[in-house]
């Protein structure tokens, strides 16, 4: 699952932030180069230096267990062997048919004249428009939705569908395109945030997402809290507001349908017990649909289609625009041109109907105890002996993952430059520093967007440049390293888009580091040197009296692992294991001490007391 940095929200075992009044919120075979920096970066989680610096980090408080793959089970229900779009095709006229609750506004829910209408409802319109095909919405319960998925009766289920740890193993999930929350609500004049309920008495409505959330939430905080259980939301809302609670746990949009414009006097607790990821479920390995489906979806991402759906079910008075989730758009999105249906004798292509799955999991040599074959590490270090900070933080992952996998890692040789095409080649089991993209999507799937690379901006000291916008004012004379062919031609482009005409912008180009330093900083003939950041910001590190660097990443491309194609168990595990890397905090420290490019991305948590998709806790 992908996501976007500007969007995302992290699940806490701590109170976040939801202010207002009902308002959202991897035997290297290359040398001992390498295996010294592996071994090093094995104990980076607890000795992690900056460039040039070593210091002592203090352990986390919550180390959650160590994930590892179960033993292998016999499984429970029928494989597929063919996608559902097979079935969309063989329905006259091609019809998706979407399973979904009748009474989830505002997100799907049937109207009084039959129609479906709600935020989900609407992304699933503008996804079947896309394909061009008919839509039909069938009302589900909790009882038979599962069912009507594994018959084939419907093609995919949406209301809310969390994307969870408690989740069946038959599911897999499109990318996340919305996080619920599970709050509190009090009386407006009841002081504090969600922790200051420690010793109160709170209301929940039994067998609700907001028990099993306020359960975990206030064990991890160790709060002494008296429950009372409601069998209906209207008891629990009436006890409130009679003060024989001080607070309502439940579904954050459930009590925005039910308090907003009816009952005065209350308002949300900051904090959040629980945040839910939301997304359409489907069965697993049906590689194709879901494929297809996060296509889609980040087409109407590009389009501002999702925009404007989110516009009108979540306006930004209701939900500030920082809080909404829009999947991650991947390069080259208009390069898979095919389609879902196609008419005979036509050039069109379309999606396969086959299922494509691996001979065995990567999970099997994880099991086995087989080393972990891992393209994408390599990079031999620069003529100064020092290793690249992408080639660190990227190892440090890697050997952390495994350590967590009780692993060992072999690290492919020669595939540095080339980890898509060796995993694509059944050279390796996983890939890191990969860019997703299209061009090539069904050789493998990306997983776990942890990083991003651009551009950067470097100035002398005191200089008023901050942006292209700067430039409008003095000479515009830009530098650039002369082994970086693009790097100007994006300089260009952005300082026209901000209205610098294009005969005045100079280049310059630099043949080395230090060139670059003396025309920016002492002969000043270049107003700024634009170029990677990777390479950008270790030259402003060396020269930190003489130059410094804007604040802007520009050109932003993303970097993510890759996992061999229809993998799910594997490519669930390594989506897992970052994301309890970011709870315990262990990823966002390698960040600041080994990456130190801007904050550390935002990651959306799993949320569940059980394991994600069938893969167990130990520890």
């Amino acid at each position: 699952m992908n996501f976007s940095t500007d969007s995302t929200i992290s699940d806490q075992t701590t109170a976040g932030k939801t202010k207002g009044t009902l308002r959202s919120p991897l035997s290297n075979r290359r040398g001992s180069f390498l295996i010294l920096v592996g071994a090093m970066l094995l104990l980076s989680f607890l000795w992690v230096g900056g460039v040039g610096a070593v210091t002592q980090q203090p352990a986390p408080t919550l180390v959650p267990p160590t994930l590892v793959p179960p033993p292998p089970t016999a499984t429970p229900y029928p494989a597929i062997s063919r996608t559902a779009l097979a079935r969309i095709r063989e329905r006259t006229p091609a019809t998706l048919v979407v399973g979904t609750p009748a009474n989830r506004l505002p997100f799907a829910a049937i109207t009084d004249t039959g129609d479906y209408e709600g935020f989900e409802a609407d992304i699933l319109r503008a996804i079947a428009e896309d394909w061009g095909i008919r839509l039909e919405f069938r009302q589900v319960t909790k009882k038979d939705a599962y069912g009507l998925l594994q018959a084939g009766t419907i093609d995919v289920l949406i209301g809310g569908q969390i994307i969870s740890r408690d989740a069946p193993d038959f599911l897999d999930f499109s990318d996340p395109y919305f996080v619920n929350r599970q709050v509190a609500l009090a009386m407006a004049d009841t002081p504090g945030d969600v922790l200051s309920l420690n010793g109160q008495i709170v209301g929940v409505v039994v067998g609700s997402a907001g028990e099993a959330a306020f359960g975990g939430f206030s064990l991890a905080n160790g709060m002494n809290v008296t429950v009372n259980r409601y069998a209906m939301m209207d008891d629990a809302i009436r006890a409130l507001g009679a003060r024989e609670i001080t607070a309502l746990v439940g579904d954050r949009w459930d009590l925005d349908q039910r308090v907003r414009g009816k009952i005065e006097g209350v308002r949300l607790m900051d904090g959040t017990f629980r945040s839910e990821p939301y997304g359409i479920a489907m069965l697993r390995y049906d590689d194709h649909l879901r494929t297809l489906i996060n296509r889609t979806l980040q087409r109407l991402v590009k389009s501002d289609r999702l925009k404007q759906i989110f516009d009108r079910w979540f306006p930004p008075d209701l939900m500030p625009s920082e809080d909404r989730v829009y999947p991650l758009v991947w390069a080259d999105l208009d390069a898979d041109t095919r389609a879902v249906n196609c008419a005979p004798g036509g050039e069109c292509q379309a999606f396969p109907v086959d299922i494509v799955r691996p001979a065995r999991s990567v999970i099997e040599i994880i099991q086995t105890g087989g080393a972990l074959r891992v393209a994408g590490l390599g990079e031999p270090p620069d003529a100064r002996g020092t290793v690249s900070i992408l080639e660190t933080f990227n190892a440090a992952l890697i050997y952390e993952m495994a350590r967590r996998w009780g692993v060992g890692v072999m690290i492919v040789p020669g595939a540095h430059a080339t980890a898509e095409d060796a995993l694509a080649s059944g050279n390796a089991d996983l890939a890191i520093n990969v860019k997703p993209h299209w061009g090539t999507v069904d050789r493998v799937d990306f997983v776990g967007w942890y990083a991003e690379r651009g551009y950067r901006m470097l100035v002398r000291v005191g200089s008023p440049v901050e942006n292209f916008g700067s430039l409008r004012l003095g000479k515009r004379v830009i530098g650039t390293f002369a082994d970086d062919s693009g790097a100007f031609e994006i300089a260009r482009r952005l300082a026209i888009s901000v209205g610098i005409p294009e005969q005045t912008i100079q280049h310059i180009p630099f043949t080395s580091d230090e060139q670059a330093i003396r025309e920016v900083f002492e002969t000043q003939n270049a107003r700024v040197l634009f170029g990677d950041a990777l390479r950008i910001i270790p030259l402003a590190e060396r020269n930190k009296p003489y130059v410094q660097l804007t604040k802007t990443l520009y050109e932003k491309s993303p970097l993510t692992f890759a996992v061999p194609r229809n993998d799910v168990p594997f490519r669930i595990l390594v989506e897992a294991t970052l994301q309890e890397m970011y709870r315990d905090g262990t990823y966002q420290r390698l960040w600041r001490d080994l990456w130190g490019m801007d904050e550390p991305l935002k990651m959306i948590i799993m949320p569940g007391t059980g394991t994600p998709f069938g893969i167990r806790a130990v520890g």
